[in-house]
């Protein structure tokens, strides 16, 4: 079944890049994107392809791309390496078209690991896919290179005002889990105790103060129990790194990477978003994690009784 659906994500991935360009070269959206909705000096032009937020479709970019590498290597033909090393740079692209500071963070990160392992086999190749693309942008494309870099900066040092606040709300969300004992307040109802406690009891209707935290979030919501899902999910971070460091050697090295890097990208989407409880498709990936990572370990069992 994961195979099966991971062919499916190809597909669904493709179809979301090719939205992310007809929206960031036509300035056209679906109706329900977030583009349509936000009125800023960029948005008409930010893609968000199937999804809502720019952060939303960065991250769905960002997490899935690992998936997208690993079930292109089963393509019996010399071209999935081209495919490859397409769908690399039109990714950067389109996240850095989002002004999404963690999705770029994180695909740096993912980019970085992929090449690290590919290159163990294919220095040669990648060595000079890069200085192709890099060569062509520089010699044909250099307004694109200059507005890539322009996004760039200002993505890092025009969103003070964002950070400021996002702080104040980590520690009016920390002086929650202060007040509650450590017990919580309840599933959902940290956003609400988050806004008496920056507003008082007054209600804006069009203000909405989301925790941007999903490991406060826990805490605030939890108390203890909340502890107990973060030691949880730590654990099984931990273990990810164990199945691929102890496979690294093998022949399915790569999609053993797969897990360790969508928690990676999972854990940068807990403080991007303004909440990731209702982002399916970053559930879907850890359970597509979970799965890889049964896989490796019945794989390893088989081996060893064989």
């Amino acid at each position: 079944m994961f195979f099966q659906f991971s062919r499916m994500i190809v597909w669904i991935y493709v179809l979301q890049l090719a939205l992310g360009l007809v929206e960031v070269f036509s300035g056209w959206h679906l109706p329900a994107s977030g583009s349509l909705f936000y009125e800023t000096t960029t948005s008409a032009f930010q893609p968000t392809g199937l999804l809502f937020n720019t952060n939303d479709y960065a991250l769905f970019l960002v997490i899935f791309l690992p998936v997208v590498f690993w079930r292109l290597t089963f393509l019996e033909t010399p071209w999935r390496y081209a495919w490859m090393f397409t769908i690399l740079p039109v990714t950067f692209y389109l996240v850095v078209m989002t002004y999404s500071r963690l999705g770029l963070i994180a695909l740096l990160l993912v980019v970085g690991a992929l090449i690290v392992q590919y290159a163990r086999q294919l220095t040669w190749f990648i060595g000079a896919c890069v200085t192709f693309v890099v060569a062509n942008i520089l010699l044909f494309m250099p307004q694109v290179l200059n507005k890539v870099i322009g996004i760039i900066d200002s993505s890092f040092t025009e969103k003070g005002a964002s950070t400021s606040d996002r702080m104040e709300r980590y520690k009016s969300l920390w002086q929650i889990v202060a007040d509650s004992n450590f017990r919580g307040v309840g599933a959902g109802n940290s956003p609400i105790q988050l806004n008496e406690y920056r507003l008082g009891h007054e209600v804006l209707q069009d203000m909405i103060l989301a925790p941007h935290n999903f490991w406060l979030e826990l805490l605030a919501d939890g108390g203890y129990m909340g502890i107990i899902a973060l030691i949880i999910f730590a654990g099984f971070g931990c273990y990810a790194i164990y199945v691929w460091w102890t496979g690294r050697q093998g022949s399915d090295q790569v999609l053993r990477l797969v897990p360790v890097l969508i928690l990676l990208v999972f854990m940068f989407s807990s403080v991007a978003l303004s909440t990731v409880i209702d982002k399916r498709y970053l559930w879907l990936a850890v359970g597509m994690a979970i799965s890889v990572i049964n896989f490796s370990l019945l794989t390893d069992r088989e081996r060893r009784t064989a």
